[in-house]
């Protein structure tokens, strides 16, 4: 079960993809989210990967795939 930030920055990405054929950059995410720190959506993609929303490919930009 997510909490409500982390489904609604789930569905912020497979919005974002579905609409740009592209996955958003941290920035883009950073933004939606009105966060002030990176690190803050990176630990937010952590829990979703854990919770196997996501999975993300270290070393490459914007390599997130959606599971569910």
């Amino acid at each position: 079960m997510l909490t409500p930030k982390q489904l609604k920055l789930f569905k912020f990405i497979k919005e974002y993809k579905e609409n740009n054929e592209i996955m958003p950059t941290f920035n883009d995410m950073k933004k939606y989210m009105n966060v002030s720190s990176l690190n803050t959506v990176h630990h937010m993609l952590g829990y979703l990967e854990f919770k196997g929303y996501i999975r993300r490919y270290p070393a490459m930009a914007r390599a997130i795939e959606t599971l569910k």
